[in-house]
């Protein structure tokens, strides 16, 4: 690549071969393609229950609309994450609410999410972030759940792959053995795409149930949930809430199916670049001029993104690090400006500078560096020297 980007795609022939046979075939939509991802999801994570959907974001929705928030609900999330993560409360009519992270892992803290509950009172429901394939610590979190009364969705969109311990086992992300529900976002950046999509996972039978029905406009077909007793024959179905067509295309699903039979591959290759960089830029870190991401001992990571700190000792500024790395071939993003900080969130919910510290920190410092399973050793070795060299300027 003339250009490296900090994410993108690994597409194989063997991907393509997929997409094309599901073109060749007699379905193209909601066919067995579809429910044929379903049922890998479930086997790779150990979930009960999958309902694959357009994106991350609807998966978030649904898992929020299925989980009953509505008018005067209150959900609390991670301020340090995509917008998604917040909007899906909002958009089914609840309060978005915020908990500041753990400046070690960068996820929620269970912490001060017991001094919000403890003080606010308990919300409807909490999405811890896995951040950058770190994971939440969803344990901790879903025991608090039983105390204060709450639902738990894992917003694992960063983390297919990814595991944690619990006691002397490895429980993978989106298993929901910790959470009522988990979703998955397989946009081209994340750890196997769909080129756009998404899953909700439970191990709820009528979680599933209203999961599956919301993301078909609320419809339903099944005469056991018909609102009479009278069987109809097989056109009829019936339209028992209202909500969106959040269906997703056998032609994505292919390419989900055929990514996830690579997954293990992708995730060798994120650690080797993984283990590269770490000693490749430890000595910065050494230095006092980056903080590395996170890497806790108790789980087994496959890193979405390789997201860097800078430090009060480092003599340039971020935007000037930008630009210096851009001019150098060398695309970086900023993983995230907090939410509760985003014009809509301070105009709507008063929230201020100041509010969730940690998350604010980490946003002034981060920047995302290029990282991909598609990367070479030399990619990676240009990427660090060129930084090392700038920093050390």
């Amino acid at each position: 690549m003339n250009h490296l980007p900090y994410a993108c795609q690994t597409i194989a022939q063997d991907d393509i071969d997929a997409v094309t046979a599901v073109l060749r075939s007699d379905w193209i939509t909601q066919g067995p393609t579809v429910q044929a991802f379903e049922e890998a999801l479930c086997q790779y994570t150990g979930a009960r229950y999958c309902t694959v959907v357009s994106n991350g974001t609807a998966a978030l929705y649904l898992a929020c609309r299925a989980l009953g928030i509505e008018r005067q609900s209150v959900g609390v999330t991670s301020p340090l994450s995509f917008a998604a993560s917040a909007n899906c409360i909002a958009l089914c009519g609840g309060t978005p609410r915020f908990v500041d992270i753990d400046a070690d892992t960068l996820c929620l803290d269970p912490q001060n999410l017991k001094r919000y509950c403890d003080k606010n009172g308990a919300p409807d429901v909490v999405i811890p972030v896995d951040f950058a394939g770190v994971p939440a610590d969803l344990e901790t979190i879903y025991a608090m759940s039983r105390d204060y009364g709450f639902k738990v969705i894992e917003d694992a969109a960063h983390s297919i792959g990814s595991a944690y311990n619990s006691g002397d086992r490895s429980v993978r992300c989106g298993s929901c053995e910790h959470s009522h529900a988990a979703i998955f976002s397989f946009h081209p950046v994340k750890n196997i795409t769909s080129a756009e999509g998404g899953a909700v996972l439970t191990n709820d039978k009528e979680i599933h149930h209203r999961i599956r029905k919301l993301a078909n406009h609320g419809i339903e077909r099944d005469s056991t949930h018909f609102s009479s007793s009278t069987t109809y024959s097989g056109w009829y179905y019936e339209l028992q809430d209202i909500s969106f067509n959040f269906r997703l295309s056998d032609i994505h699903a292919a390419l989900g199916l055929s990514q996830l039979g690579r997954i293990e591959d992708f995730r060798r290759k994120r650690r080797q670049i993984d283990r590269l960089y770490n000693e490749l830029l430890s000595p910065l870190q050494v230095s006092g001029l980056l903080t590395l991401p996170p890497n806790p001992k108790d789980a087994d990571i496959c890193r979405h993104l390789y997201v860097i700190q800078l430090t009060d000792n480092t003599h340039i500024s971020r935007q000037e690090l930008y630009h210096a790395l851009k001019a150098a071939g060398i695309g970086t993003q900023v993983h995230y400006w907090p939410i509760h900080l985003q014009p809509i969130y301070t105009a709507r919910y008063g929230h201020a500078p100041g509010d969730f510290p940690n998350a604010e920190q980490v946003a002034r410092r981060c920047l995302s560096i290029p990282f991909f399973p598609s990367m070479t050793e030399e990619d990676a070795g240009y990427v660090a020297n060129t930084l090392t060299d700038i920093l050390m300027a």
